[in-house]
């Protein structure tokens, strides 16, 4: 759409400015049903300013996250605007009629602001007009504030449409992320005569950044993982999918868990490029012989409790990603006697706060799992432990991802 232009006031004395005005609003009007673009309802504003109102001078800032400079003509040019930001937010905490201007818009007649919601969208300055039938600017002062409010809140619109818009997909893109994340997670834990596996897992935001994992590696040992990635969103989620991908790819040819530790951190070193790390812990267990080999690549540590005894699970390495090579890395082993618990879990479990700034913190979660040693399956001592824990952060918004990882040796 193109405006349609009626003689300038002056050319034709008989025409009403009233009339002019309202085929003029007619025009911008229908150029925002139109859904023109933005930068055509400026060429359009500057039109009916420049050429049908005669404004000498215009200098129009809208706001979108910042201030922009849009429109302006009819400028001296050594006229320059410092620090537009203060300058504008200053001039929007004045009572513009009640307080003298700042030095830097003088030769302006008028600033036209443009507000919704008490948030400053818009100033137009405004320099002067001349023509036959109007003798000074106050005379279509109303009608020029009426336009430049027209095109602004219907720019500011089609930003917030957009914006919208932009939002719903992006919530899609996370929703999916979600979905594909949750695949990662193994469908089944074993729950049998010889062990009982269980995982819980309650992500902060759509889209998390811890893992676990259970792959069975032959008859008798199965390997178990825990994984937190640093960060949060699209960026983690990828990177633990490529970890995932990895580590199921070459859990099952690994000659030790020392190579595959080696292995995994120069994957992730390729994929997270030192902009991530993740912290892990792997280990794997002998159904038969009861033997726990361990590494743990700093994470928080695990621990056995057995007969009111914790045992601490923190020998390994630092995090994968961190070093191109890991400056050291040590395999710890322990006895996973039945009727003792291995227990797993990521920081944002102990490192939680509640309304008074207290930490949940290792005692408490020792204390708790203490407290349930009857608990008769791992899914029952998950659940009694995130019972409290809601209970401890009470209305206080949750930190992190909350992941836990049991496995109990019954046989």
């Amino acid at each position: 759409m193109t405006l349609v232009k009626e003689p300038a006031l002056g050319s034709h004395s008989e025409l009403n400015v009233k009339k002019l005005q309202l085929h003029w609003l007619l025009q911008i009007t229908k150029a925002i049903n139109y859904n023109l673009p933005a930068a055509q309802l400026f060429e359009i504003y500057e039109t009916v300013m420049r050429d049908q109102l005669k404004v000498k001078k215009l200098l129009l800032f809208i706001h979108e996250q910042t201030w922009h400079k849009m429109l302006s003509y009819g400028l001296d040019e050594d006229f320059h605007v410092d620090q537009v930001e203060e300058r504008l937010n200053e001039i929007s905490q004045m009572q513009l009629n009640n307080v003298a201007m700042p030095d830097w818009v003088h030769g302006f007649e008028s600033i036209i602001p443009v507000f919704h919601n008490n948030q400053a969208l818009a100033y137009a300055f405004i320099g002067g007009t001349e023509h036959e039938e109007i003798t000074g600017l106050k005379e279509v002062l109303p009608f020029i504030h009426t336009i430049t409010n027209i095109i602004v809140v219907a720019i500011e619109n089609k930003r917030l449409t957009r914006d919208t818009i932009r939002q719903a997909q992006m919530e899609k893109e996370l929703e999916l992320a979600a979905r594909m994340q949750n695949m990662l997670f193994p469908a089944h834990l074993p729950s049998n005569k010889k062990i009982d596996l269980a995982a819980t897992y309650l992500p902060h935001e759509l889209v998390g950044g811890d893992y676990y994992d259970y792959i069975e590696l032959n008859e008798h040992e199965l390997m178990i993982c825990l994984a937190d990635v640093s960060g949060k969103g699209i960026s983690a989620a990828l990177l633990m999918s490529n970890f995932q991908a990895n580590l199921n790819a070459k859990a099952l040819y690994s000659n030790s868990l020392k190579a595959l530790i080696h292995d995994l951190n120069s994957s992730v070193n390729k994929s997270a490029k030192g902009e991530k790390f993740i912290t892990v812990f792997i280990a794997v267990l002998n159904t038969q012989t009861h033997i726990v080999k361990y590494i743990n690549a700093g994470h928080n540590p695990p621990f056995i409790y057995a007969d009111g005894e914790f045992v601490l699970l923190d020998k390994g390495t630092t995090g994968l990603g961190m070093f191109e090579e890991l400056p050291f890395i040590h395999e710890g082993m322990v006895h996973l006697k039945p009727g003792s618990t291995l227990f797993c879990y990521t920081d944002g479990v102990v490192e939680q706060e509640n309304e008074k700034g207290d930490i949940f913190g290792m005692e408490i979660l020792m204390d708790l799992i203490k407290e349930n040693a009857d608990a008769f399956t791992m899914k029952d001592l998950h659940y009694r432990i995130i019972e409290s824990f809601t209970k401890f952060k009470n209305n206080t918004e949750a930190i992190d991802d909350v992941t836990l990882l049991s496995c109990r040796s019954l046989a």
